[in-house]
């Protein structure tokens, strides 16, 4: 895979172009030699049965088809080198944040990063859906692998806005009942709600045995808390408002933050789901890149 050439600040490249143009610059400039999916592996489904011959593996005997025929069959299966995916975007007005005027806000960072993901699935036939929710499911798009569909799901992406509160946990618990096949999951969010809440939900794509992404979009800002002297905060999905001396309380919320940020990667890696944080001042394409060397590492 090809280090990017040309590293564009996502700010500047958000002004020039539509989201279709956004994805194609990002990927085209680091797909070439791009030999591995962005899933890790295939699945196996039920192709045929065939009569058992010596040398077998008995794993495979079909013993209810045994007990019904009293004759020895195995199973046969076919891989599917192409596995569905459901990018899963988080709209919640928390996501339309940004720390300072001349950065994009998390949730166009997250809308950018959702449709270089399409197109660069696209690009290696894998067939991909997506999911938007705030407080309840907002779009459901069933996955294909068409060019047409690329652009269909671009237009819906291009024409969303931020929204409401979330339950993360609760969401993610409706979206995995509803997806039946083993799929590549990929959830785009800063993950602010209720943590344990949000990691079960998680954890129910995981015991459907899910292929699971998390990109944990964040702010700089967020993280460094860079504020001084007596400022009004304002929840952006509650509209609470409190006014605090930023500068004596920033090492307390740098602590509680980074236990925030710990708590997620802490918890996805014990999980065995693939954790990436997404700053916000990250280039796509350095962003995308740095992620796939490091999953083709772990294959």
């Amino acid at each position: 895979m090809n280090k990017p050439s040309r590293i564009i600040d996502p700010a500047i490249l958000t002004k020039f172009g539509n989201l279709s143009f956004i994805a194609k610059t990002v990927v085209e400039g680091f797909i070439s030699g791009l030999h591995h999916s962005i899933h890790k592996g295939s699945s196996v489904e039920f192709a045929e049965h065939r009569e058992y011959v010596r040398g077998d593996d008995p794993r495979y005997l079909d013993w209810k088809l045994y007990g019904r025929t009293d004759r020895l069959y195995v199973r046969e299966f076919r891989e599917e080198t192409n596995l569905k995916a459901y990018i899963i975007l988080d709209i919640s007005n928390s996501m339309n944040y940004t720390s300072q005027p001349q950065f994009i806000t998390k949730f166009r960072y997250a809308q950018c990063l959702a449709g270089c993901l399409g197109y660069l699935m696209m690009k290696q036939n894998d067939a991909t859906g997506l999911v938007v929710f705030d407080s309840d499911v907002k779009k459901f798009i069933k996955p294909s692998s068409t060019k047409a569909h690329f652009h269909f799901l671009v237009d819906n992406l291009e024409n969303i806005k931020p929204g409401k509160d979330t339950n993360i946990g609760e969401i993610l618990h409706k979206i995995a009942n509803h997806i039946r096949r083993r799929s590549l999951i990929i959830l785009i969010s800063d993950l602010f709600d209720e943590q344990d809440s949000a990691m079960r939900g998680l954890t129910h794509f995981k015991y459907k045995h899910h292929e699971i992404i998390v990109f944990h979009v964040i702010d700089r800002g967020e993280m460094e808390f860079p504020f001084d002297g007596f400022r009004d905060f304002v929840d952006m999905e509650t509209d609470e408002r409190i006014s605090v001396d930023a500068t004596t309380i920033r090492a307390a919320y740098q602590k509680i933050f980074k236990e925030f940020l710990s708590f997620y990667q802490k918890g996805c890696s014990e999980m065995g789901v693939n954790y990436a944080r997404a700053i916000t001042q990250t280039p796509f394409d350095y962003f995308l890149y740095q992620f796939l060397e490091m999953r083709s590492q772990t294959k």
